[in-house]
């Protein structure tokens, strides 16, 4: 007798304990529900707003890259420019050699003699 009142009294806290816990657990997810306004927790994905805000933020580092690239490509055609001045400048002002010609074909050369050259005979 004293053995079965034992297991049934075993088995009715074990019962109770589980209610508790499952009461207690009840209770912490009303209390989440209330501190997030009792929207139900979203795991592991994202909401509309945090998209929206994520997106702008790119939209805003790939305007901001855009737009670094743009200011390089002018100040390297600025330099560019500032260099075709100054070379301009040094062939202008520099010690011409006037005693050395252009090594190129001329238009309209003299066509000389051809020599006989070896052949036959």
């Amino acid at each position: 007798m004293a053995a079965v009142a034992l297991l049934l009294s075993a088995g009715l806290s074990a019962q109770n304990s589980n209610q508790t816990r499952t009461e207690q657990q009840n209770r912490s997810r009303e209390t989440i529900q209330n501190q997030t306004g009792g929207q139900s927790k979203n795991y592991g994905q994202m909401t509309s707003e945090q998209k929206q805000l994520r997106n702008e933020e790119r939209k805003a580092l790939k305007k901001q890259e855009k737009e670094m690239k743009k200011q390089q490509k002018q100040m390297r055609k600025q330099e560019a420019a500032r260099n075709r001045t100054q070379n301009m400048n040094q062939e202008k002002t520099g010690a011409k050699n006037m005693g050395t010609r252009n090594a190129g074909p001329m238009k309209n050369a003299p066509k000389g003699a051809r020599g006989g050259g070896p052949g036959r005979r």
